[in-house]
């Protein structure tokens, strides 16, 4: 109690809530602006499904569909040229940042980043909205934290407050905004991150209801369970939806690898990519934009079958299958919906475009769930609420796909308040995520990371220590000798600088090899024999290290290492020898390291 009282800093403690506060506020004016500019050129360029429903369009609307997303493309390919390694800033970004301790956002890069996926979406590309909220919240905390003498410490805090913060006003739903920036974003809990974030999430809820008036924006009707075996049947969503979320991920991927690969400019991809999904909308119009309309539609299915067509105003595809009485001919148009969202999603990230994979995976799990809801009414006795099948196979895809299953089951509990159905979601996202991890990862995200070299597997540590160096715990403090300096000369060196290892180096200090005080001693009990220069018995096949080798890759190295130094030479010459690492330094140094990553997660505020 004591050692906790005399760490307490009430200063900190305030400034971190006065910062938390703040990046709430900022955070959510700067989601609600982003959502609003969005769908007001969704209005004017037709991609809003209700403003396709006007009879004034119907000359224009097949020329709006074809080229918005192409002039779309034309602005995106412009702005990749500008952003750095020509892609924009994305939530594995935003996770490696937070992972590593480096929250710093370049304002550059987060402007650019923003706007692209701002023109991506507006323009009718078929990706996320919520990853882009989420890095514009990230971006906002980011750059807040900069105001603060510790930025240092509270950068990390900030970001996952601008997270939570997007995701409570984008889902009008606090709770699970806290717990996704701590289980996709921060990845631990402790009351030093748990408290400021809650604040900051509360802050952007109040916001989104009081002040921007904001409705739920996948909020859905009464559903309930009807069957017993129904309970079953949600267990078999979650292994059916892991297959769909399996073939959504690794098309995401596998678009990237295909589009890196087509012998085109930085600049002409994402056009491509528009001209080819406007041509595919004039049959399916539905996949243009987030489709978080169409989303919202399938998770009320059950309320358009009763009669509420409000739902689908604008939406041919949806309208043919409410209007249709062949359960296969619905079930096909389903399908179409829920295949063609994974494949042009893939395709649009791949060649370029801004945006997220959050809010497809929310499209594609809940047409998916809708199929498999039908398919089983039409096979079961009796009548099923398809809402509830939609809503499960959005939480069971949408929670492998972003790695947050908790957060996905509070999501769907704080939007219907509906405890059966979180309950039957509980059952669909535990074994959707079981089966992905296996076979694909914790994520789409950190399978990304893993593609750049990052690999979070086994924690934040191993990252980190990939990319903390060594250099600060060489010294130079060691014995240098040429090749032609005798044995007996080298000997009387180490033992008055009492060391075991002396280090061979030509006029240019090139590391030649090695000689160590037991190796000098036996010459020296052999009197017959001539004192040789150490140049003839040097050891030339030891380790070396550079003065750029990770913490990580310094302890892989050293696994097998008897001795008292490895030697260092320089990373930019690696002939020259700049100094030594005692393989005690290399432990003091992994130490260190995670002594930092606990004081970061865990220490006072």
């Amino acid at each position: 109690m004591t050692g906790w009282l005399k760490n307490y800093s009430p200063q900190r403690f305030l400034i971190s809530f006065g910062l938390a506060a703040f990046v709430g506020l900022m955070a959510s004016v700067a989601s609600e602006v982003f959502v609003l500019g969005i769908a007001w050129i969704n209005e004017v360029l037709f991609v809003a499904p209700h403003a396709r429903e006007d009879a004034n369009s119907a000359v224009l609307l097949p020329w709006f569909t074809v080229f918005a997303p192409v002039v779309g493309g034309l602005i995106v390919g412009g702005l990749l040229l500008l952003l750095r390694g020509n892609r924009p800033h994305g939530i594995p970004d935003v996770i490696f940042a937070s992972q590593t301790g480096g929250s710093h956002i370049p304002v550059r890069t987060g402007l650019l980043t923003t706007f692209t996926n701002f023109t991506s979406i507006g323009f009718g590309a078929s990706v996320g909205m919520y990853g882009p909220l989420a890095s514009l919240g990230a971006f906002v905390g980011s750059l807040l934290a900069k105001v603060t003498a510790d930025h240092r410490r509270l950068g990390v805090i900030a970001v996952a407050c601008g997270v939570s913060s997007a995701i409570s006003t984008a889902f009008n739903a606090p709770i699970a905004g806290v717990i996704f920036a701590h289980e996709v974003i921060l990845r631990h809990y402790s009351i030093r991150a748990f408290a400021p974030v809650t604040i900051s999430a509360y802050v952007s809820q109040v916001m989104a209801t009081e002040v921007f008036n904001r409705p739920r924006l996948l909020e859905v009707g009464e559903v309930s369970i009807q069957h017993a075996y129904e309970y079953g049947a949600f267990l078999l969503v979650g292994v059916v939806g892991a297959v769909v979320a399996l073939f959504y991920m690794r098309g995401v991927l596998l678009s990237g690898k295909l589009a890196g690969k087509l012998p085109l400019p930085v600049w002409a991809k994402p056009p491509l990519a528009g001209l080819a999904l406007g041509l595919v909308c004039l049959g399916v119009p539905e996949l243009l934009g987030a489709g978080l309309e169409t989303t919202k539609a399938t998770l009320n299915i059950e309320q358009v079958r009763g009669g509420n067509l409000d739902y689908i105003t604008g939406m041919t595809t949806m309208n043919a299958i409410i209007n249709t009485e062949v359960v296969l001919k619905a079930l096909l148009l389903l399908a179409v919906l829920c295949l063609g969202k994974s494949i042009m999603t893939g395709f649009c990230l791949g060649m370029g475009f801004g945006g997220g994979v959050f809010s497809p995976a929310l499209f594609v799990g809940a047409t998916f769930g809708a199929v498999f809801g039908l398919a089983l009414e039409a096979l079961v006795p009796g009548s099923l609420n398809l809402s509830f099948y939609a809503i499960c196979g959005m939480g069971a895809v949408t929670s492998a796909v972003i790695g947050a299953p908790i957060s996905t089951i509070l999501v769907v509990f704080e939007l219907t308040e509906n405890y059966d159905l979180a309950k039957a979601v509980l059952i669909s996202v535990v074994f959707s995520n079981i089966i992905c991890s296996r076979l694909f990862g914790r994520s789409l995200f950190d399978v990304q990371l893993l593609a750049r070299g990052f690999d979070f597997s086994l924690g934040k540590d191993k990252v980190v220590l990939q990319q903390k160096t060594i250099r600060d715990y060489v010294t130079h403090e060691f014995v240098k000798v040429t090749p032609e300096t005798p044995c007996s000369q080298t000997l009387d060196r180490l033992l008055a600088a009492d060391q075991t290892e002396g280090y061979i180096v030509n006029e240019s200090d090139t590391y030649l090899g090695q000689i160590t005080l037991n190796e000098l001693l036996q010459i020296q009990r052999d009197p017959a024999k001539a004192d040789p220069a150490v140049g003839d018995i040097a050891q030339h096949e030891q380790i070396t290290l550079t003065d750029m080798t990770s913490i990580f890759a310094a302890m892989k190295k050293v696994e097998d290492f008897v001795g008292e130094s490895v030697p260092v030479v320089s990373a930019k010459d690696h002939l020259k020898l700049v100094g030594v690492i005692p393989e005690g330094n290399i432990f003091k140094a992994y130490s260190d390291a995670i002594g930092e990553i606990r004081e970061e997660e865990y220490g006072d505020s």
